[in-house]
């Protein structure tokens, strides 16, 4: 399973660590941070066949770095939403990453259906390398891995104050942003700026973005194009 779980852990530093997974390795999540807070993690290469760090409930104040992660399945905050008495999440600073090969880059995750009413807020992302990533940028308010999912319904977590600079690089899929919030809890204040994503995957057309029940605004460079209200 993970390979470092860290719960209720305060003032932490990871600093030059190696984590290698095969990359069909199930659950292989590398650094995993439940109710943890003031958490920095720099100069770090991760290779798994999950989460190359996976953030959950109740995490505020992180600050990420200098890290490399590919394979795996990118920063993932989430899933969240699926069980009572869930804690906020904010505070996240992802900054000068690579991903390279991984599934996902940037990842923010809640069950379509939500037992816990949460907010996911204050998030920077910025100095962004993707490297034939499938999907780059996802958020995604419909979490369901094995359909059909008992309940159907709307998220009840808010993400709300999320910004991403200088995002670049390639992805594997034509829609290189998908931004996938609730209908019952929109996402709000979503910033872009400096977004320049190609698409080098194997259906033709230049890359694209898909955007459901999100606000924002965009500024500088941006490809693809926006599709914020």
């Amino acid at each position: 399973m993970g390979h470092f779980n860290f719960f209720s852990v305060h003032h932490f530093n990871i600093t030059g660590v190696t984590i290698t997974a095969p990359d069909d390795s199930p659950n292989t999540d590398g650094l995993k941070f439940g109710s943890c807070s003031n958490i920095h993690i720099s100069n770090t290469h991760i290779g798994t066949g999950d989460d190359c760090i996976a953030i959950l409930s109740g995490t505020t104040k992180m600050d990420i770095c200098n890290v490399t992660c590919g394979p795996g399945h990118g920063i993932s905050v989430g899933s969240l939403g699926k069980n009572k008495n869930e804690k906020d999440v904010n505070g996240l600073t992802v900054r000068d990453t690579v991903f390279n090969g991984t599934t996902d880059g940037i990842r923010i995750k809640t069950w379509e259906h939500s037992a816990s009413k949460i907010v996911v807020s204050n998030f920077l992302y910025e100095n962004i390398q993707m490297i034939n990533v499938e999907k780059p940028i996802n958020i995604d308010q419909k979490y369901c891995p094995h359909p059909p999912c008992k309940t159907k319904g709307e998220s009840h977590v808010q993400i709300k104050d999320l910004k991403l600079k200088n995002i670049h690089g390639t992805s594997k899929k034509k829609v290189a942003v998908n931004l996938q919030c609730s209908k019952s809890f929109p996402c709000k204040n979503v910033q872009l700026i400096d977004i320049n994503l190609v698409n080098k995957g194997t259906e033709a057309g230049p890359a694209t973005a898909v955007c459901e029940n999100v606000h924002g605004s965009s500024r500088g460079k941006m490809f693809p194009r926006h599709c914020l209200k």
